[in-house]
């Protein structure tokens, strides 16, 4: 009886010991949990992503321009020139030679009014649970990077309830390989620029993952780059070493 007595003391020791062990790991997060019922970068991120979706799907379309200024029409859309001229026999000159900031600064203006709406409500929903908000500001700014879209919002958020909690970064991101697409864009504009056509092989050969399409139409060049994997794409047009109308052909005199 006494062996069966030292048995159950040890037994409910161990008991004891675990649930303090477990407690100690659980307690922080329920803590945060608790304290942090509303997770703001979750709720931006919510908020903001479908219009970073629409407004990339136009501008991956269009050449990287949100309203396209000297384009081609194709299959009715406008997309932009990147390399162009309007003479004939001379390479195209280049028209954004930072393609990879132009994008940037067309999604930054694009989601700027749909940032500031999206922090306007998510101070309304801290305020609905009995927070204090402030240092509150919606506006952003948008980078390209390899694999990614980052949108970080210029602010350091303060709520204040029982404690006090400061975010000094919010930021949300999206998995994208438009930078990886862009790059390449960039660098066939530049052979055009320079030789007056393109040879694509050279990229599919060393980037497995991508496609090329390559479409010439009356002195025009019609590129859809393409990440098979991502199944991210990047279309845009060049105008470059045209030849004139009816150039070659044997007249019979």
């Amino acid at each position: 009886m006494e062996k069966r007595g030292q048995v159950t003391i040890f037994i409910i020791v161990a008991i004891v010991i675990v649930a303090v062990f477990l407690a100690f790991l659980v307690y922080p997060r329920v803590r945060v949990l608790v304290s942090s019922d509303v997770n703001p970068s979750s709720y931006l991120k919510a908020c903001l992503e479908p219009e970073l979706e629409d407004t990339l799907g136009v501008l991956v379309n269009h050449g990287g321009y949100y309203e396209p200024t000297n384009y081609v029409l194709y299959k009715g859309e406008k997309i932009q020139y990147l390399c162009y001229t309007a003479e004939n026999y001379k390479p195209c000159i280049v028209q954004q030679p930072l393609l990879v900031r132009h994008v940037e600064q067309e999604l930054k203006a694009k989601l700027g009014p749909k940032a500031r709406q999206c922090m306007n409500d998510l101070k309304v929903l801290y305020e609905q649970k009995g927070y204090q908000v402030s240092g509150l500001s919606g506006e952003i700014n948008v980078s390209i990077v390899p694999d990614k879209i980052f949108i970080q919002y210029d602010t350091s958020l303060i709520v204040s309830k029982e404690q006090t909690q400061t975010f000094r970064q919010l930021e949300i991101s999206k998995d994208s390989k438009i930078y990886d697409l862009l790059l390449t864009a960039t660098s066939i504009v530049q052979f055009e620029s320079t030789l007056g056509d393109s040879e694509t092989l050279l990229y599919v050969q060393f980037y497995p993952d991508l496609i090329i399409e390559k479409l010439k139409k009356e002195g025009d060049t019609i590129y859809t780059l393409r990440n098979v994997v991502s199944e991210d794409k990047f279309t845009f047009a060049t105008r470059s070493l045209v030849w004139p109308s009816g150039y070659g052909v044997i007249q019979n005199g």
